[in-house]
């Protein structure tokens, strides 16, 4: 029993058994309701189907809304202003504006002006050497400024002589250089205006009656004058048709000189138009010429 106990290559441990087999169940695979799958796809599709269908009818409703409203809320470009170049009114007969001309107005008397520019051949750079005259216009520095200077309208002036609060108004361009002070003149185009809700004049006829009564007035009067003339008689009168306006180019003598003015009543204003100026240039006198011909009321 001892040498049993102490042989190393005897054990009594026994292996374990190996448990009794067991059957495997094997899950049957269910059945594929193919009646149920397709009653949810036909339920899906007529739900998705409706769903569409209303949310294209509405967004084409939406759509032709916007569309009537963007229509209805269209309005024209304004027209630019200030400095800006402007579309010359179709009704108004003017000729094609050279290149680098543009409109600019001061937003005085509703009037834009046609201003070349500050180039050759309407700028005359400054030549120190020129001949010591400011009747020269070669060498002077001058260019057609905008707006610039003042010039008294002495004939519209006598409309309003006996009225107050008419504020009269003006736009004028000349042609200058830019720190002249000499007093000449060279050319020079001039808008002047006063608002006619006072005057209350109703056509150019009406106006001239009226101008003809006042510079009887104004003759006739001992108070000083001033810097004005004297005396003042329309010597003609000649309706015509410019800037789609229906106006009046009158000659006034002044003292002994006569000088050429147009006029023209408008509901809102009363207008006193000059081209004028004393230079002996061509081609200075063409361009005020052409700007006194392309004003746009």
């Amino acid at each position: 029993m001892e040498n049993q106990l102490n042989d190393p290559f005897q054990t009594t441990q026994s292996l374990p058994q190996n448990p009794p087999m067991q059957p495997i169940i094997v899950p049957e695979k269910p059945k594929t309701n193919f009646a149920m799958i397709g009653l949810v796809v036909l339920t899906c599709m007529l739900v998705f189907g409706f769903g569409g269908f209303y949310m294209g009818k509405q967004l084409s409703t939406t759509s032709k809304q916007n569309t009537d409203t963007a229509q209805s809320t269209t309005s024209p470009v304004p027209t630019p202003e200030a400095t800006a170049t402007t579309t010359i009114p179709a009704t108004q007969d003017t000729s094609k504006l050279p290149k680098g001309w543009t409109y600019k107005n001061n937003n005085q008397c509703g009037v834009q002006f046609a201003i070349p520019p500050k180039a050759d051949p309407y700028y005359r750079p400054y030549d120190p050497n020129r001949p010591p005259s400011v009747t020269e216009d070669l060498g002077s520095g001058r260019f057609w400024d905008f707006p610039r200077g003042v010039s008294y309208p002495n004939i519209l002036s006598k409309l309003y002589t006996t009225k107050v609060n008419l504020d009269p108004q003006q736009a004028i361009t000349m042609y200058v250089s830019e720190d002249e002070a000499s007093g000449f003149i060279s050319r020079a185009v001039s808008v002047s205006c006063i608002k006619n809700d006072q005057l209350k004049i109703v056509d150019n006829e009406d106006m001239l009656s009226t101008l003809n009564g006042e510079i009887e007035k104004y003759n006739q009067s001992t108070e000083e004058k001033g810097m004005q003339a004297q005396m003042y008689k329309i010597k003609s009168s000649t309706p015509s048709t410019r800037w789609g306006q229906k106006v009046v180019d009158l000659v006034v003598t002044e003292d002994a000189n006569d000088v050429a003015y147009t006029m023209f009543v408008t509901p809102k204003y009363v207008y006193e138009v000059r081209n004028f100026g004393a230079t002996n240039d061509v081609f200075v006198k063409e361009t005020s010429k052409k700007i006194f011909d392309n004003l746009v009321f």
